[in-house]
């Protein structure tokens, strides 16, 4: 009996150790299954969070080329302008303050007449009767010594006749009978001057007549600038102020006064020379910038001549010009602010501890000018959280050059690639 006890305890003994180990693995079990559903939850809470957007730096100094040099040289003169067609901006000498301009003011006469009575090809437009009134003032001039053009009354002279007599051998009495068919009078014609003045951007400009005999009759190089550009522009004046001379009535062949008008590229415009004005000379001349065939326009007033003959005078305007438009050509020069896949900035990702450089797309170049500065401004935003190579991210813009402001576009020299899976699983 005892034995069969034992036997019977022992039985029901293995009996519970065996229903312990099933419990025990039924425990073991779930909480891997648990621990499973756990690592999973959480690696696709991981793996389905958004990828942060890269980061993008641009540097605070980006090294430019920069035109360098002293600027122009301006001739002896109390004060000179230049600019350069097609290209922005103009320049002028330090100290411009108002001075007697001379005959440098029919330039003004002549504008308004064409803005009034526009001439278009070979047209001569309408007939002016001269008057008994016209002969008289002719007659003072020549008594003066005042640069003239014959006329007689009840003879008829055509604008484009008046506007040669009065551009070329610069006569003052051409200037009064134009005043008066386009105005009425002298007094409401130099009303009409300085309105027009004030109208284009000539502040420091006072015309008080048409001929610019008065000393009182005073600009500005920089005002006188903005003239010749905008006269230059209508092609009747143009085509007079280029002719080397002109048959009208009465007068005959007149002169252009700006004798070497034609020759070394001057294209011409109007000069202008008494005791009080010295030498004056607006002018526009070609030159070859760059490799590119241009006008320069430019403005000297007050040259000092070696003597006060008429001729001294004249030699002085005409030296100081060419001095003005002989030196710009070696002033400007094309330039590339900055050669293609220059680096600007970075843009990094979140995985990888490289950046990335940003560049220029191309290289940014244009026309620079002696002592000047170019600025560079440059715009990029990140792209996002992954980008392509060569993808555009920006621009750059640089200014202070001739040809305006010039801009590149700023890209990525690599791609952005994807995440790795261990980064995205164990990222913070």
């Amino acid at each position: 009996m005892v034995v069969r006890d034992r036997q019977e305890h022992e039985g029901t003994l293995g009996t519970i150790q065996e229903n312990e180990g099933d419990t025990n693995l039924r425990i073991a079990v779930w909480a891997t299954a648990v621990l499973v559903a756990v690592i999973a939850a959480l690696a696709g809470v991981q793996l389905t969070r958004a990828i942060p957007a890269s980061s993008i730096a641009i540097y605070s100094t980006i090294a430019a080329d920069q035109p360098g040099g002293t600027g122009f040289s301006w001739p002896s003169a109390r004060e000179s302008a230049v600019s350069v067609a097609g290209l922005d901006g103009s320049w002028q000498s330090g100290d411009q303050r108002e001075v007697p301009i001379a005959s440098v003011a029919k330039m003004m006469t002549a504008y308004i007449v064409l803005g009034d009575h526009p001439l278009t090809g070979d047209s001569q437009g309408p007939s002016i009767t001269v008057t008994e009134a016209d002969e008289e003032t002719y007659e003072s001039d020549v008594a003066n010594g005042d640069s003239n053009a014959a006329v007689a009354a009840g003879e008829t002279i055509t604008e484009r006749q008046a506007l040669e007599a009065l551009l070329l051998p610069s006569a003052d009495n051409i200037a009064d009978l134009l005043a008066e068919w386009d105005a009425g009078s002298v007094g409401a014609f130099v009303d009409k001057m300085n309105q027009q003045a004030r109208a284009l951007g000539m502040d420091d400009t006072d015309y008080t007549d048409p001929s610019g005999l008065a000393a009182s009759t005073v600009s500005t190089a920089h005002d006188q600038l903005i003239l010749v550009q905008k006269a230059m522009a209508i092609p009747a004046f143009a085509d007079i102020v280029s002719m080397p001379s002109a048959t009208i009535p009465v007068a005959g062949t007149i002169e252009n006064y700006n004798y070497e008008t034609g020759e070394d590229g001057i294209l011409g415009v109007k000069s202008g020379t008494d005791s009080a004005a010295e030498g004056c000379w607006a002018l526009a001349v070609k030159r070859t910038i760059a490799g590119t065939p241009r006008v320069v326009y430019g403005v000297v007033l007050g040259a000092p001549p070696q003597t006060t003959s008429s001729l001294a005078l004249m030699n002085a305007a005409l030296r100081a010009g060419l001095s003005l438009a002989n030196g710009v050509p070696g002033k400007i020069r094309q330039m590339t602010v900055l050669p293609a896949g220059t680096q600007v900035g970075t843009i990094t990702v979140g995985w990888s501890s490289t950046p990335i450089p940003i560049v220029t797309a191309s290289a940014l170049s244009g026309l620079g000018v002696s002592g000047t500065t170019i600025t560079l401004r440059p715009q990029a935003s990140a792209p996002g959280s992954s980008f392509m190579f060569g993808q555009q991210v920006g621009e750059i813009t640089a200014s202070g050059l001739l040809s305006g402001s010039q801009s590149v576009a700023l890209v990525t020299q690599d791609a952005s690639g994807n995440p790795p899976l261990t980064w995205r699983l164990f990222r913070g």
